[in-house]
């Protein structure tokens, strides 16, 4: 289940109700200013810059970076770029200067399966009048067991449940261990593995305090408590003496930024167990199992039950944004991946011109929008063209083309 979404729902509710429900929009009315009342209309196309081309020929397993301030090419070691283009053997995967992909103030409004160019470009302000808020832009974060591969969030807490802008643990149990390589859910003396659940958010009414408990699977019944200042950068948990810093260099396996969790090298997790009743069938929240004042304790069990864990297959970190979507289709039909198609035999690929198997093709209609390093500059975008030196060889090398229009910082 995804957290934190109120800022998110109602950026659906301004630009999604606005662009796709009713075809176009872009006259920044929706929202309210400070006063209670509709931000004044806003009848300058502030994407004042159009058209912007930006291609990419790319070499197997390296990165390229976009400005859009400069709107040039530039290099991924420093701070300045916006968008990036990590080619992998065959495609790509993209990231906003944001989060944990990068140090800037960037961010992403909507994936490429969520919004349409002919519907972006109708808009005249990113910012929606500055009704917009800043949360509404979708943060890159790590995917691991601790996190939401699709939404990008936690998956251990539900947000406002119950109209009080509060978080509510869920009780999960997750299993971590400081061996990947062994299956085991038993570890050694000298690699443990910790079953851990997260039970509270707060230090009194101080939000950013996450707080843990947690056992050593070889004592399953000596559970410690640890409580993690979590409201100022990454602080570091090392399970084997209870101890967080906020020094990265020392032993740890699992540190906490806010609503983010990462885990250290090598480190692996998986999802032990889901309390029973929590959620429906459907994946609704059930209220009443979140307000029980008895979770805590009746939970207590799930912890420890987690030493009899089977079909043990530990995950790592990887990093999540919703630039890259998880694809739709079915094998051996062509499959979407927003941005571009896929077409896993030759029969597919000729269905839409293509003269091999295994070929891409650019999806043009399919947009985003992504925040500035700086967060003051907005840009829409869309894949115009992958264009293949050989048409008729999927292995030649691939020219992806990117259209761009930019509204620049005020």
């Amino acid at each position: 289940m995804s957290q934190l979404n109120l800022a998110k729902l109602f950026a659906l509710s301004t630009l999604s109700g606005l662009l796709i429900a009713c075809g176009g929009g872009g006259d920044g009315s929706s929202g309210h200013n400070g006063n209670g009342n509709p931000p004044p209309a806003n009848s300058t196309d502030l994407f004042s810059l159009k058209g912007k081309q930006w291609s990419i020929t790319p070499t197997a397993n390296q990165t390229y970076c976009y400005d859009i301030d400069t709107q040039a090419e530039v290099s991924c070691s420093g701070n300045d770029w916006d968008l990036k283009f990590a080619m992998g053997t065959r495609t790509p995967l993209l990231f906003s200067n944001s989060g944990v992909s990068g140090s800037g103030n960037g961010g992403v409004l909507y994936s490429p399966f969520d919004a349409t160019w002919a519907n972006l470009s109708k808009e005249k302000d990113a910012t929606q009048g500055g009704s917009l808020p800043a949360q509404a832009w979708s943060l890159d974060a790590y995917s691991n067991a601790f996190m939401d591969s699709a939404s990008g969030n936690n998956s251990f807490f539900e947000y406002n449940l119950f109209g009080d802008h509060r978080m509510s643990p869920n009780f999960k149990t997750f299993l971590v261990t400081t061996d990947s390589s062994s299956k085991a859910v038993i570890g050694t003396y000298e690699k443990p593995v910790f079953a851990v659940q997260i039970y509270n958010y707060y230090q009194g009414s101080t939000s950013g305090y996450i707080s843990i408990r947690y056992i050593n699977t070889q004592q399953p019944y000596d559970i410690k408590t640890l409580t993690i200042d979590a409201t100022q950068g990454w602080n570091y948990v090392d399970l084997t003496t209870g101890m967080s810093s906020k020094n990265a260099t020392g032993p740890w396996q699992l540190a906490f930024n806010r609503y983010n969790v990462q885990q250290n090298q090598g480190v692996g997790s998986m999802i032990a167990s889901q309390p029973a009743g929590f959620y429906s069938a459907d994946g609704q929240p059930v209220i009443e199992k979140f307000k029980d004042s008895h979770a805590y304790v009746t939970t207590e069990t799930d912890l420890k039950a987690a030493v009899n864990t089977s079909n043990i297959k530990w995950g790592s970190n990887s990093i999540n944004s919703i630039l890259n979507p998880t694809f739709k289709g079915a094998y051996p039909q062509k499959l979407s991946y927003g941005w571009y198609n896929y077409y896993p035999t030759l029969s597919a690929a000729q269905a839409d011109g293509l003269q091999a198997a295994h070929m891409l093709k650019a999806n043009p209609e399919s947009a985003s929008l992504i925040r500035g390093n700086k967060g003051n500059s907005y840009a829409r975008l869309h894949l115009t063209d992958i264009h293949y030196a050989d048409p008729a060889n999927a292995s030649s090398a691939t020219t992806w083309t990117f259209e761009l229009d930019i509204q620049p910082a005020r």
